[in-house]
């Protein structure tokens, strides 16, 4: 299997890696001949298991154990939320607040789809605006359960759909043309329709840490951002900047 993923971080129980969009982080129980990053560190970590994963379209860090034996103790940091989790995501709208907490309880639907309702599992979602612009807002994201689509279903129940996330509100993906206007805009010549500047749900698993098994101290893993994010920001910045930042 071809390199699909990037180690970040490894020692003797523990892998973590980056997860580029586009790539399934377990195998599709359906499909099982889609690739997935657990998949491909099989084939070079015989005994390494997922202790999470992250949607389809999402960028961003991931978790393997390596040994059988510790396996059960980092879940338990799951489970006991030791483990954290940040995320960086591009929403729609200018946010008006700073800082946020979401405290919704979620339900998945029969046909994968997560909504809010009472009959659904305890849920939360602790957010920080990062940097305000005319349309959009850049949000850092810390879901403090794990629950399937929570960060996506929970944006948009205030109102900031994640930017390309047609399923939960968002209009669809962001172009160019919506940010520097119709009459600054021109196609190139070589080009029969524009491409988004991001093709796929602008959401990205930043930063994770844990507790060492070996060690006992805290370990904190960075993932840089992708290509697509990092030209969609640029962009936001060069033409729908405004005065109010926040950094």
């Amino acid at each position: 299997m071809k390199e699909i993923a990037e180690i970040l971080f490894q020692n003797e129980t523990i892998l973590a890696v980056y997860k580029p969009p586009g790539v399934l982080s377990v195998p599709d129980r359906y499909q099982d001949e889609r690739p997935s990053v657990a998949q491909w560190l099989l084939a070079k970590y015989p005994t390494a298991r997922p202790l999470h994963r992250i949607d389809f379209e999402t960028s961003g860090v991931l978790l393997f154990s390596l040994l059988p034996d510790t396996f059960g103790w980092y879940s338990d940091q799951f489970e006991n939320r030791i483990i954290s989790k940040l995320y960086l995501a591009i929403v729609e709208g200018r946010c008006q607040q700073n800082e946020g907490l979401i405290d919704q309880p979620l339900y998945t639907q029969s046909n994968g789809k997560v909504i809010i309702s009472q009959r659904g599992k305890p849920s939360q979602t602790q957010w920080t605006l990062l940097e305000r612009f005319q349309n959009n807002s850049v949000l850092e994201v810390n879901p403090l359960t794990g629950r399937t689509h929570q960060i996506r279903v929970h944006l948009s129940s205030i109102g900031h759909p994640i930017v390309g996330d047609e399923v939960y509100g968002s209009p669809g993906p962001l172009f160019l043309s919506a940010l520097k206007g119709r009459k600054r805009f021109n196609l190139s010549k070589d080009a029969e329709m524009e491409n988004p500047l991001m093709a796929r749900t602008a959401l990205h698993a930043s930063k994770i840490s844990f507790v060492d098994f070996v060690s006992q101290e805290p370990i904190i893993i960075e993932c840089p951002l992708p290509k697509d994010m990092n030209v969609t920001l640029l962009k936001l910045r060069q033409y729908s900047s405004i005065q109010n930042r926040t950094i």
